[in-house]
């Protein structure tokens, strides 16, 4: 049988790198030579089985990636890939630490020319939540915005976004460091966090700029702060969670009196909710603000058997980039047959 290297979690918290079969594709999906593979915060949570999809052990993580499609199970749309580099998502079943990986052919995005191997493995999970936030600040007609872990990758991106678009953005980080990162990006409001007068600045920045929106992903008693400084008939929307704290600390006249909310935001019920021609479209917007606005900072690769190293890579310098898992290809003495107007692959 015709086997592949995959990283396998067997259990929460451990995995390996195994020899498995490689997968066949059904009718609508592709099978996809993999080129690059990012580690995302929601892969560290899944590996814990924290995150909101929840597989059957075992399984091979990866939420996206990029490489070459090879096989067609078909369908019109999955014939239209094969030879071509795409960019795919991986929500159900096996994900993307892999050689190769099974995919919807409509979970597949073409690649542009002007889009590299390692912008398009980070295609999908904060270039399409950077859009989403764009679309809540436009929709609801916010002047102003405000954002945690602002040296984030999706921080990053959300800070070029709005800038783009003339949009003033408050960026919170905790360390001098990434406060001279963002400086050098051309963020003109930059609020370190562990400054004594934080959020005295926080609410000042948040009346003068009236800013009524504020994306988090450290959630604790960052939330309860943000909603004490902002503005009445504000919202923020609460993202991730990495100071690993129950949201606290927040004054209940605020939600009382002057209108201020707190919500949850899911990328995957976002996009749940969206029709194929909305799909469409996002994927098309990022395309075109892919290679500039839209782009991803990449830090460092690793092969797959490095996945230890890589996840301690990334968990101590969150803020350099992304760390991208890069498969060893299978040898060169395999080779692709076509039958029937269906690719297959062959292992030789």
């Amino acid at each position: 049988m015709s086997t592949m290297k995959a990283i396998v979690l067997e259990d929460l918290n451990q995995f390996s790198l195994k020899e498995v079969p490689i997968p066949r594709p059904k009718q609508g999906e592709v099978l996809i030579r993999m080129e690059a593979a990012p580690i995302n915060p929601s892969d560290i949570v899944s590996l814990k089985g924290q995150y909101g999809i929840k597989k059957q052990l075992p399984f091979i993580p990866g939420l996206e990636g990029s490489g070459t499609v090879v096989e067609s199970g078909g369908g019109l749309l999955g014939w239209s890939l094969v030879g071509k580099r795409v960019a795919c998502y991986c929500d159900k079943g096996n994900g993307t630490w892999a050689e190769y990986v099974v995919a919807s052919a409509k979970n597949c995005v073409k690649l542009t020319a002007e889009i590299s191997t390692e912008q398009g493995a980070c295609f999908f999970a904060n270039p399409i939540t950077a859009i989403c936030f764009m679309d809540i600040i436009k929709e609801q007609r916010h002047q102003a915005v405000i954002q945690t872990a602002a040296a984030s990758a999706i921080g990053k991106m959300l800070l070029r976004y709005c800038m783009h678009e003339n949009i003033p953005i408050v960026n919170i980080v905790r360390r001098q460091e990434q406060v001279e990162m963002l400086r050098e990006i051309g963020a003109p409001y930059i609020l370190n966090s562990s400054d004594e007068n934080f959020q005295q600045e926080l609410r000042k920045l948040s009346v003068n700029l009236n800013a009524t929106v504020a994306f988090d992903c450290v959630a604790g008693e960052m939330t309860g702060t943000l909603i004490n400084a902002m503005c009445e008939n504000s919202v923020v929307y609460v993202y991730g969670s990495l100071s690993r704290q129950n949201i606290g600390g927040i004054d209940p006249s605020a939600l009382i009196f002057s209108n201020k909310r707190v919500e949850g935001l899911w990328l995957q019920r976002i996009m749940k909710e969206k029709g194929s021609i909305s799909k469409w479209n996002i994927a098309n917007r990022v395309l075109n603000l892919l290679p500039q606005v839209l782009k991803t900072d990449i830090s460092k690769e690793f092969e797959l058997g490095s996945l230890n190293d890589a996840l301690e890579f990334y968990k101590k310098n969150m803020s350099s980039g992304k760390v991208l898992l890069k498969p060893k290809l299978i040898p060169s003495n395999n080779h692709v047959e076509g039958e029937g107007g269906i690719l297959r692959l062959q292992i030789k």
